[in-house]
């Protein structure tokens, strides 16, 4: 086990912060809560980890000891970003990147053949974040599902008095999703609903624009 040169070094944290960026500008362009930064340092970190950890064994030790601590660290970081919101979960993608991430980091430490792996890997981790989403609402959407997005005041009892309005429309709800707005002062819902045959949209949308708790509201 021949000790890495400060060049060989070099490239390999250098690779791991531009893999690292690959990933979370994806990351950083969706707005979720680990973005750039934190994908980039976890990378580098990774690397770094693996990096030392082969100096320190040198020829008498297993290398992978302290390597193999990396998964255990990343699992916690990861859960930090899981958000638990009523019934929805959200971040679940964000930590499977995170997690990702530090194992591309491992492989761009270890280097030789390993630096080629961990940029295919970068490349296809890319692809499917950027690109699956998009095939997958395309094969699951439904000609008789529609989104509707209210901004109301922020109370539960607005949401309730929604819920009967769409109800009363014989509406079904596949999916809602509460969250405060930017300003925090109200909440926008994001309803995922059945749409039945003979649906009348206008009157709906007329129950809507008369309602004063309703601030904005959009079909999509």
């Amino acid at each position: 086990m021949e000790p890495l040169s400060i060049w060989d070094m070099t490239i390999r944290l250098i690779l791991s912060v531009l893999l690292g960026a690959l990933i979370g500008l994806e990351r950083e362009t969706h707005g979720r809560p680990a973005g750039l930064r934190t994908h980039i340092l976890v990378c580098f970190g990774s690397t770094l980890f693996t990096i030392s950890s082969y100096m320190i064994a040198g020829k008498q030790y297993d290398p992978a000891r302290v390597t193999a601590q990396i998964v255990t660290g990343v699992g916690f970081l990861g859960a930090g970003t899981i958000i638990h919101q009523g019934s929805v979960i959200r971040g679940l993608t964000t930590a499977a990147s995170i997690w990702t991430v530090a194992a591309i980091g491992v492989a761009a430490g270890i280097g030789g053949d390993m630096l080629y792996l961990a940029g295919i890997a970068s490349f296809l981790v890319f692809i499917v974040l950027s690109l699956i989403p998009k095939l997958e609402k395309l094969m699951t959407s439904r000609k008789d599902e529609r989104q509707l997005t209210i901004t109301t005041s922020s109370a539960l009892d607005n949401i309730c008095d929604i819920l009967s309005v769409i109800v009363s429309h014989n509406l079904r709800v596949r999916m809602l999703n509460r969250e405060e707005d930017t300003d925090g002062t109200g909440l926008v819902i994001t309803l995922r609903l059945r749409i039945p045959q003979g649906f009348d949209e206008s009157a709906l949308n007329h129950e809507l624009a008369s309602d004063r708790k309703i601030i904005t509201y959009r079909w999509d």
